[in-house]
């Protein structure tokens, strides 16, 4: 099946170590350690559309120091992976969630159905996808694969973190 992309613009959330509080626009975590929806050596930026979830998300039930960031995004190719509800469009989708990805490429050493769902979606030119959150049932993740800061130079989705208080060194705003 192929997932139609469209323009996206809204809000979104992301939860990052306070030590990385001067790397708001970094994908490096993910691009290091791979992700559900990115392997390693892929950057990619995981943020939500709510609070909640970014906190769930960033979490995975392990507690650890966070900062909450509120961003804004403006992009021309992004594909919904939900129903509109939080929930999978379809079976295809529930696989991706339900496969144990870590296992799947860690030790069975194959490409997890997250994997393979992605590479298609980017190879289409997609700029990243809404997906369901494996952390908070209802909610929507956003898993960006090509982005920039606003007033940078670059492809992607553009991204600007609201911070008119300059309280984030090295967000583009301070």
């Amino acid at each position: 099946m192929t997932y139609p992309a469209r323009p996206y613009a809204g809000s979104l959330w992301r939860m990052i170590h306070p030590a990385r509080q001067r790397a708001v626009y970094s994908g490096e975590g993910a691009r290091l350690y791979g992700g559900r929806w990115n392997m390693k050596g892929w950057p990619a930026l995981y943020l939500a559309v709510d609070h909640v979830t970014a906190v769930a998300e960033y979490y995975q039930g392990l507690p650890k120091p966070g900062m909450l960031v509120p961003y804004r995004i403006e992009a021309q190719a992004i594909t919904d992976l939900t129903d509109g509800r939080g929930s999978r469009v379809d079976d295809r989708v529930a696989g991706a969630l339900a496969a144990d990805w870590k296992r799947i490429a860690a030790l069975d050493g194959q490409v997890p159905p997250s994997w393979a769902l992605a590479q298609e979606m980017i190879a289409t030119g997609v700029k990243g996808a809404l997906v369901p959150s494996a952390q908070n049932r209802g909610g929507t993740a956003v898993i960006l694969w090509r982005w920039r800061e606003v007033n940078r130079p670059g492809e992607g989705a553009v991204l600007a973190v609201l911070d008119s208080a300059n309280t984030l060194a090295g967000s583009g705003l301070a």
